[in-house]
């Protein structure tokens, strides 16, 4: 696909969520709207605007983090871009360290949830493959790296949270 038709229906597609989440949303549209923002199809690097944005909304209050853990790991489940997966799971980075503890406990429960009787993880991006982009086999392989990274530090911090050591995923 040319890179102009790709950023064509990338925006289109960005613009679309922005206007599902404005309507459909029901607990917090204006931190879906920053979720999408922060993580669109276009090539800059995630906004530091639109981050902070998520960073104070769930930082607020308590009825953000549980919204804000669903609306991210939907839109990794969804994506099939990796820049979008990249900049989601830079997203969920920046919350881990920056964010709340609250954060922290909701995206380690969310993270290892039972469905029909199947563990699914949502940071295991194991068979993540982008198709859109040419030549995208590093980059996907780079998402899937980074998102198993993720996923390890929250492995650790639940074994430390059992365990009951005192080092916390901050200091990372």
């Amino acid at each position: 696909m040319a890179p102009s038709i790709r950023k064509a229906i990338g925006a289109v597609k960005d613009q679309t969520s922005i206007g599902i989440a404005k309507v459909s949303s029901n607990t917090a549209p204006d931190l879906e709207v920053a979720i999408v923002k922060a993580t669109s199809h276009d090539d800059d690097p995630a906004s530091e605007k639109h981050i902070r944005q998520i960073l104070n909304l769930t930082s607020l209050s308590r009825g953000y983090v549980l919204p804000c853990v669903a609306s991210v790991s939907r839109r990794l489940g969804k994506t099939r871009d990796w820049i979008v997966a990249l900049k989601a799971l830079t997203l969920v980075h920046r919350l881990l360290v920056e964010g709340v503890p609250l954060f922290q406990e909701e995206i380690l429960l969310h993270s290892t949830r039972r469905r029909r009787g199947v563990t699914t993880r949502m940071l295991n991006m194991s068979h993540f493959r982008d198709e859109a982009h040419s030549s995208s086999w590093d980059h996907s392989a780079f998402v899937r790296t980074y998102a198993c990274y993720l996923d390890q530090m929250l492995e650790l911090a639940l074994f430390e949270r059992k365990s009951g050591s005192s080092e916390h995923l901050r200091t990372r």
